[in-house]
C-alpha cells in the first residue's frame, strides 16, 4: 500500500491507472517505466529511493514503452550498453505519425 505522499508523487504519471490499487513491489515495472518516461525530478527521486539499481536496470533493459531518449539517458547513468536494451535491439513500428506512403 502506498502512502499519501507516494500517491501524490506517482499519480501524475499514471493517469490511466487507479493508483490506490497499485502495489509498490508487484507493480514495480509499470511504476518505474512510467515515472522514468514521464516524471520530473520528484518522480525520478522516488524511483531511485524506492527501488534498487538492479530492478531499475531490468526495466530499462526490457521495456518496450520507454523512448530511445529515456533509455539512452539511463544507459549512461547505469553504464548499460544500448545493445543490451529492448529499445535499441527490437524496433517497433511507430503508430503516429502515420506514414505518408500509400
Amino acid at each position: 500500500m502506498l502512502d499519501k505522499a507516494a500517491l501524490n508523487t506517482i499519480s501524475p504519471c499514471l493517469w490511466d491507472t487507479i493508483v490506490e490499487n497499485l502495489d509498490i513491489n508487484s507493480d514495480s515495472f509499470l511504476i518505474i517505466e512510467r515515472l522514468l518516461e514521464h516524471g520530473g525530478d520528484k518522480q525520478v527521486e522516488f524511483v531511485l529511493k524506492t527501488y534498487d539499481n538492479d530492478t531499475i536496470s531490468t526495466v530499462i533493459r526490457r521495456s518496450s514503452y520507454l523512448s530511445p531518449q529515456t533509455v539512452n539517458y539511463w544507459c549512461l547513468y547505469f553504464g548499460i550498453k544500448k545493445e543490451d536494451t529492448r529499445c535499441f535491439t527490437q524496433r517497433f513500428p511507430r503508430v503516429w505519425p502515420p506514414s505518408l506512403a500509400r
